[in-house]
């Protein structure tokens, strides 16, 4: 199955997402930058780069205005399904 290779860093934007709607920013922050820092080097080989990037203005600026379940739901639901489909 294609979405295995990306199963963890899957589980880990559903984590990161499940702590910031359960209120635990700073854990939640922290998985954030883990998630981050695995998907940066993805962004230059994958087809999906451009929609990917799309996200990352949106998910920072939900993060500067403290919007935790926007967040939430691109980690638990729009970057998922677009590593999925990779």
């Amino acid at each position: 199955m294609k979405d295995q290779k990306n199963q963890p860093l899957i589980s880990l934007l559903i984590s990161a997402a499940h702590k910031f709607r359960l209120g635990k920013e700073a854990e939640g922050s922290v998985q954030f930058r883990e998630c981050i820092n695995l998907l940066e080097p993805m962004l230059n080989n994958s087809i999906k780069e451009n929609e990917m990037t799309l996200f990352f203005p949106a998910m920072l600026a939900a993060q500067e205005r403290f919007d935790w379940l926007s967040l939430a739901d691109y980690l638990e639901f729009d970057i998922p399904s677009i590593l999925k489909n990779d």
